[in-house]
């Protein structure tokens, strides 16, 4: 009997769990909400600035600029799940920044990395090897962003830990979004203030569309 009802019970919690599931909206519903809202933001800041500063330049950089940053946290918080498409999408942008990264500073730095390469290249192939030393030192750069494109998912996965952690927590992404936005408006103390205005806007955008994909979830309320 104990055996019986302990199957029922267990069937009964996985339909329940399945239920809540298919009750949560996925990555299509997350994104075209997440392109509505990036239409809302960007023709609001487009507005705000020619309204303010009459700079059709700058309104039109920071409205595009503030759109995308709109979508991209509509759909960020589901990062944190290792199967989720922008989980995917996360990886290859921040493998490729990888890449370029890399590769960048290969080629500043050239020269020296040549030059710590040649004796190691004399001292195991030889002098006379068909093998030349820029060869080697390209191989370094090469296997230094194969490992590191191998941790980026890894590292995401460490940093966010479980799906529905704090990239889902409105007071955590209201404090880390306040605290870049904060940033942006100091570095850019320089600047006119359309542009200024403009950056801070872009940076801010992202909490907007953070705040449609809670919504959805209904995280929010």
């Amino acid at each position: 009997m104990s055996e019986a009802w302990y199957l029922f019970e267990t069937k009964d919690t996985v339909n329940i769990v399945r239920s809540e599931r298919s009750a949560v909206p996925n990555y299509p519903t997350h994104s075209r909400w997440g392109r509505i809202g990036a239409g809302v933001v960007s023709v609001a800041v487009f507005g705000l600035l020619v309204w303010l500063y009459g700079s059709i330049v700058v309104a039109v950089a920071a409205g595009l600029g503030a759109g995308l940053t709109t979508f991209v946290g509509a759909i960020y918080p589901d990062v944190d799940h290792h199967n989720s498409t922008p989980r995917k999408k996360a990886v290859r942008a921040f493998q490729s920044l990888v890449l370029v990264a890399v590769a960048a500073t290969a080629a500043v730095y050239w020269t020296e990395l040549l030059g710590a390469v040649e004796p190691v290249h004399e001292r195991i192939l030889g002098a006379e090897s068909a093998v030349p030393p820029e060869a080697l030192a390209a191989a370094v750069p090469a296997l230094v962003a194969f490992v590191l494109t191998a941790l980026v998912d890894p590292a995401i996965g460490l940093a966010t830990r479980r799906h529905r952690g704090w990239t889902h927590s409105v007071p955590v992404n209201v404090v880390l979004v306040g605290a870049v936005t904060a940033a942006v408006w100091l570095l850019t103390a320089g600047l006119s203030g359309a542009q200024r205005l403009g950056a801070v806007a872009i940076v801010a955008a992202f909490l907007a569309g953070t705040f449609i994909h809670l919504g959805l979830d209904r995280e929010i309320v």
